[in-house]
């Protein structure tokens, strides 16, 4: 029973835990902004009905987003992507190796490390988010989220177990590299615990509206803010079968690197939008992710192809003779 009922601790913890953006001040902080828009926009509809429509919630998407979710928990649980351990046998290596200048007498303020840490978290989920998108071996595993024909918080975690293992690999080792050379730069000034406990920039980000992301909820910060930080808008808008808004809009908190490298699309004033997967005239695509099974089956599937594809590619290519 004891064993069982760690297991339950930890099952809650992964789902609606302070990592989790279904924790119960999140979804608090949601309601409260919610209600706040609601009042402002004068909606004619009742609250509930407007905020959770029986015709999402019910949707064979969810469905789909909560069998999902369920199974990312369990796997979560038993430790598949655990970017902390990843990031702590990084970590002390670099520290160790990494021949860099020591600080000693110098401790960096707690929120430094924050926007630090975030800074570097989020350029790795630009990167691994954008490759999902324009690597055709890939993209199969980040379809399955795209393929959500309508969204609610849970359909952040609409998400393929390898997908997953990718970004928690590429996350645990740039994260890891950075915790590493604030350790060798600050020896005694900075510990590995707290570099572990620190999380003030997504604690913000996650209060701020994130949930709205993965709504029907139009929530914009504005042009200029737009330019600085991702909107719920903008990442509905990276959701959007629109051909205008394919490939826009990688970041999940910062908007500078999209800006950056040229993906930003700030929209002008709300748009209407519809979610799912669609061709590149953005005719809506049949949906191929509608049970569990497809979810975690087709996207292989469909990597699989694209090596065999490459490979055949690699195959035809004519041997060339060097003129004599």
């Amino acid at each position: 029973m004891e064993y069982l009922s760690g297991i339950g601790v930890d099952l809650w913890d992964a789902s609606f835990g302070n990592k989790s953006r279904l924790w119960p001040l999140y979804l608090i902080a949601t309601l409260v902004i919610a209600a706040a828009l609601y009042r402002l926009r004068s909606e004619r509809q009742p609250f509930l009905q407007w905020l959770m429509p029986k015709a999402v919630w019910l949707h064979p998407s969810h469905i789909v987003d909560l069998k999902v979710f369920a199974l990312s928990r369990l796997l979560t649980v038993a430790g598949a992507f655990n970017v902390i351990a990843l990031g702590t046998i990084v970590a002390p290596f670099v520290a160790a190796h990494l021949p860099l200048p020591q600080v000693a007498e110098t401790t960096p303020h707690p929120f430094v490390i924050a926007a630090l840490l975030l800074v570097v978290s989020d350029f790795a989920t630009y990167w691994v988010h954008r490759l999902h998108h324009e690597v055709h071996i890939l993209w199969p595993f980040h379809s399955l989220h795209h393929s959500a024909e309508v969204m609610t918080p849970v359909t952040v975690y609409r998400k393929h177990p390898i997908y997953d293992l990718t970004k928690s690999v590429i996350h645990g080792a740039m994260i890891g590299l950075t915790q590493g050379v604030l350790l060798a730069m600050f020896p005694g000034g900075v510990t590995m615990g707290m570099l572990l406990g620190v999380n003030a920039g997504y604690l913000l980000f996650n209060m701020l509206g994130a949930n709205f992301r993965h709504t029907h909820i139009w929530l914009s910060y504005g042009r200029v803010m737009e330019h600085i930080l991702i909107s719920p808008a903008q990442h509905q808008i990276h959701h959007s079968i629109d051909p205008a808004h394919h490939n826009t809009n990688y970041g999940e908190v910062l908007a500078i690197w999209d800006w950056m490298f040229g993906t930003l699309y700030v929209p002008q004033t709300a748009e209407k939008l519809e979610f799912g997967l669609g061709d590149a005239q953005g005719n809506r695509l049949t949906q191929r992710h509608d049970s569990l099974t497809a979810a975690l089956v087709v996207p292989i599937r469909d990597s699989l192809r694209q090596i065999r594809k490459k490979l055949r590619r690699k195959d035809a290519k004519p041997t060339v003779t060097p003129a004599e």
